[in-house]
Order: structure tokens, then sequence, then C-alpha cells
């Protein structure tokens, strides 16, 4: 398998595609991950609840609603910033198709993941109890 991506990437782009600042983006993807891990429990939560305390309890679904905001809002706002503002000044020219590549596979896994929440989060609001 290394050799296989060793052919596929040229030899510049095999330590990232940045000149500099990886970190940021590292630390910034480590985080979405993180926010995404959460979310998905707190999904998982709100279902084994049981009914009367879901009708009951204040809170919950605001709660949900800004979870699933946030999920919906920063993540590309994140791709869009890191495209147009770091790619620019950092970024590998030779690289560029590998990062759009890498970009349309996160922005791919976000939007799953977004269906998924919404779903967990608001599928029995939507078709009823």
């Amino acid at each position: 398998m290394p050799a296989i991506l060793a052919e596929a990437l040229p030899p510049e782009c095999m330590t990232g595609t940045f000149n500099s600042h990886g970190g940021i983006a590292l630390a910034v993807t480590v985080l979405g991950l993180l926010f995404a891990v959460y979310a998905l429990v707190r999904a998982f939560r709100f279902l084994r609840e049981e009914a009367h305390t879901r009708r009951t309890a204040p809170g919950h679904h605001a709660t949900k609603a800004w979870l699933l905001g946030i999920w919906t809002v920063l993540p590309p706002t994140w791709l869009l910033c890191e495209h147009i503002f770091l790619y620019r000044a950092f970024g590998k020219p030779a690289c560029f198709d590998f990062f759009t590549h890498a970009q349309t596979i996160v922005l791919i896994g976000w939007l799953a993941t977004l269906a998924v929440l919404t779903f967990l989060f608001f599928g029995r609001d939507i078709w009823g109890d």
C-alpha cells in the first residue's frame, strides 16, 4: 500500500499539502472529530431516554438544535477558510488537486454525519412518534 501512495502523490506532497502551519489544520481537524463524537454520543443518549423524559425535560430540544446548528455551520466554514485563506498563503501549488480531493472526502463525511445527526435528533419530530 505505501508503494501505491508513493506513486500517486508527488514527493513534495508526501509530507502534507501546506508549507507551514499544518499544525493549525491538524488541531482544528482533531477538535472537529472530537465534537462529532460528542454530538453523536449526545444523540444516542437522547434516543435511550424514556419518552416521558424527552417530553418533559426542559432544554432538550434547544440542546439538540444548538448541537445540530453548530455541526451544520462550523465544518463547512472551516473548509472554506482553509481553502481560501490557508491554502493560498501556505499551500504547495503542486498539491492543490490532492488538497481539493481530501476536502471533497471530508465534505462527504460531514454530510453523512449531518444526516445521521438530523435523523437521530429530530427523526421522531419529523415522522411523529
